[in-house]
């Protein structure tokens, strides 16, 4: 479920960057880093961070996290991503 909610908020933000001319090659904290050319605040860059580093220990070393982490990034993804995928839609216009 983390990379699932990770997953959804990074192709996202490349669409976005996309949009803007701008492309990275998968450099995936430049992408979490782009959240605040999108006005996101810093305590949100820094959570999606994480969750990038844990969810790459979880794809790359089997790392496992509780079901508590995996609620706050839940809660994380439903509050950001309606907004960031509104952005994203008004973008296209």
């Amino acid at each position: 479920m983390i990379g699932t909610c990770y997953d959804l908020i990074l192709e996202t933000i490349r669409a976005m960057m996309y949009l803007d001319g701008l492309k990275s090659k998968d450099s995936h904290e430049a992408e979490v880093a782009y959240l605040r050319n999108l006005g996101f605040s810093e305590p949100d860059v820094l959570f999606m961070n994480d969750i990038r580093y844990f969810r790459n220990g979880i794809k790359y070393y089997g790392k496992r996290l509780d079901i508590e982490y995996a609620k706050k990034v839940k809660a994380f993804f439903d509050r950001i991503y309606p907004g960031l995928s509104k952005k994203a839609k008004e973008n296209l216009h």
